[in-house]
């Protein structure tokens, strides 16, 4: 009787060592969704680093032709003007998105009293997104 009931528990024993398919499968797809969710949110957190690493080249973009007008007592006539200014050279004006480049433009900015001054504005068009512009228009920074 002694020996009966051992090998019944060694064999029932043996039945639940391992998994069943279904709860591999569960497994599994908690997982999955699991690896999509992060996914989604790394893919979201990479973009932003792109636009502000954007923002930042541009930044110095704009810093380069203010150097360069100080210095000239003139604005440049061609980007090839400040990348002795830029520590990335010509690379400084490829942006993070592949085939976009940034553009600068110096515009007359009237002022309250009726004059007006010289600004600084380097664009950007991401794909899929909307302009990016520095200085950011809306605060004045």
């Amino acid at each position: 009787m002694l020996l009966t009931t051992v090998q019944t528990t060694r064999r029932s024993a043996m039945r639940r060592a391992g998994f069943t398919l279904l709860e591999v499968l569960v497994v599994v797809a908690i997982l999955v969704i699991l690896a999509g969710v992060a996914s989604i949110s790394v893919f979201r957190y990479l973009e932003d680093a792109k636009v502000g690493r954007a923002k930042n080249d541009m930044l110095a973009i704009k810093k380069s032709y203010e150097t360069f007008y100080t210095q000239q007592s003139r604005w440049p006539q061609d980007p090839s003007e400040v990348t002795p200014l830029l520590e990335q050279g010509a690379e400084a004006f490829q942006s993070p998105w592949p085939g976009v480049t940034y553009q600068a433009t110096v515009e007359e900015v009237p002022q309250s009293d009726g004059t007006s001054i010289q600004r600084v504005y380097v664009m950007c068009q991401p794909p899929n997104k909307p302009q990016i512009v520095v200085p950011d228009v809306n605060s004045g920074r």
